[in-house]
């Protein structure tokens, strides 16, 4: 999920036809390949630019200063060009004897079981392209920024992604560190058909990460299908065999149980989704890894006539790596936190009410305003902005907005302030429970959240309205 960093070109390879140019890495990420064919010779300023040390979007390259690479350049060049013509015009078995067999290149989905980090809650997708003749055997993996930079940038709307291709040995010592397994699920394509995926995923790849990352299209499943179904003629996938508890539920309900080993992914997901959670998507972004060895033995690849059909996957799966790490749920989950805070928050009160704490209480009605201050900020910026799950509406914008603390700057020395926290307050009250009934995105946690700040807003409305008259 880092950014890649490529370095020159080392070697050639036609495979089926196409002239195949592999790079290795600099740092950690192995081979990857670059499709060229004579009608992608608008692509041949990448191969100058890797030896002549240009930089190249998507990439990290190294700086070449002797002049003389700049004639280098040229002559690979010509020579790589007269090679993609040869591949484009010769036939192809007497290139590679063989390239037309089925085995000459595998196609499998690589299913990784979910981790236990916020972003690994569902698990993981890649697509394994193999030409065991020409020695090539790659993981195509659709990547975006780790880290605090990364998620930065998703928050703000601002992350790409793309496909990257690694080496199995690399892509599976990742999740050996983690304990996690990964099964590898052939997949039915005809020899041509694994050729253009093989095509379609090294054109995307040279595009660097280009697409904006969410969590509705551009994710690993869903790009991993769609570029499988992309290269299929007048063909699509028909998923079959969905697990009668996933089938006809909403968004909400299948975001629910694929993250409920994460309570607080689920928690972060369930703030953010809004009124997508009682909509429906289509299948290919509905499903999770999790349910992806349910659907593959009983799904199919239909024509679009539905006179022919054959099965998506070809064979048995094998396992790659077995499962050492089983996610469990945090021992304090969002229910437990926030519930525990609401106790804390009535006695507060309470004492409060007796004339004791008036300084704590005033720090903590500081605090929750802040927090509902930077919350409805923050909710508003992604919701309307970001579109992490697409542009819509969000219920919790109705308790978690910035127009309190806008009317707190504009109003406070008003003699009707006071009378702005009965009005917040009555639609906090009415909002717990009238969301259960509205929304798919309603759940324990945020009642509970929200609870606290009526409480506290009550609270507030009361000493206002005592002040008030103390004053008249």
């Amino acid at each position: 999920m880092s950014p890649i960093h490529f370095s020159q070109v080392q070697e050639v390879a036609i495979l089926n036809g196409k002239l195949m140019v592999m790079k290795p890495s600099l740092v950690k990420v192995p081979k990857v390949i670059i499709s060229m064919t004579k009608k992608q010779m608008i692509f041949h300023h990448l191969i100058v630019s890797k030896i002549t040390g240009r930089q190249v979007p998507g990439t990290c390259l190294p700086v070449f200063s002797p002049d003389h690479m700049k004639r280098l350049a040229l002559i690979c060049v010509s020579i790589l060009l007269t090679l993609v013509s040869f591949a484009q015009t010769d036939d192809y078995d007497t290139l590679i004897p063989g390239s037309q067999r089925d085995d000459f290149v595998n196609a499998s989905l690589l299913i990784a079981s979910p981790g236990n980090s916020i972003y690994s809650v569902f698990g993981h997708c890649a697509l394994r392209l193999q030409c065991p003749s020409q020695h090539l055997d790659y993981v195509y993996t659709f990547e975006t920024e780790s880290g605090l930079a990364g998620y930065m940038k998703f928050f703000a709307g601002q992350s790409k992604a793309g496909f990257a291709a690694i080496s199995p040995k690399e892509y599976l010592t990742a999740y050996r560190r983690e304990g996690r397994g990964v099964m590898a699920y052939p997949i039915n394509l005809t020899p041509h058909e694994k050729q253009e995926l093989w095509r379609a995923l090294d054109n995307d790849m040279v595009q660097g990460p280009h697409r904006k990352y969410n969590l509705i299209k551009n994710q690993c499943l869903s790009m991993s299908l769609l570029t499988v179904e992309s290269i299929l003629e007048r063909e699509y996938i028909s998923f079959k065999g969905i697990p009668n508890h996933l089938v006809h539920k909403n968004n909400g309900c299948l975001v629910r149980y694929y993250s409920r080993m994460s309570p607080w992914g689920q928690f972060l997901y369930m703030t953010f989704m809004g009124s997508e959670a009682d909509d429906t998507w289509d299948i290919e972004y509905t499903l999770a890894p999790e349910s992806m060895p349910y659907l593959l033995r009983e799904s199919k690849i239909i024509s679009a006539d539905h006179t022919q059909r054959r099965a998506f996957m070809k064979g048995n799966p094998q396992q790659l790596l077995s499962t050492t790490f089983i996610p469990t749920p945090s021992s304090v989950s969002p229910s437990l936190f926030f519930g525990f805070l609401l106790v804390m928050t009535f006695f507060l009160t309470l004492l409060q009410v007796k004339g004791c704490c008036r300084q704590l209480t005033h720090y903590v009605d500081v605090a929750l305003f802040v927090f509902q201050s930077i919350a409805g900020l923050f909710l508003l910026y992604v919701t309307l902005v970001t579109g992490l799950f697409g542009l819509h509406w969000n219920w919790y914008l109705i308790p978690f907005n910035p127009i309190p603390c806008l009317f707190w700057i504009c109003f406070r020395h008003r003699s009707w302030y006071g009378r702005l926290f009965n009005l917040y307050a009555a639609i906090l009250i009415l909002f717990i429970p009238l969301m259960f009934f509205v929304t798919e995105q309603a759940d324990i946690p945020h009642a509970l959240l929200i609870s606290i700040l009526a409480i506290r807003t009550l609270m507030n409305s009361s000493l206002s309205q005592v002040i008030q008259q103390k004053k008249s």
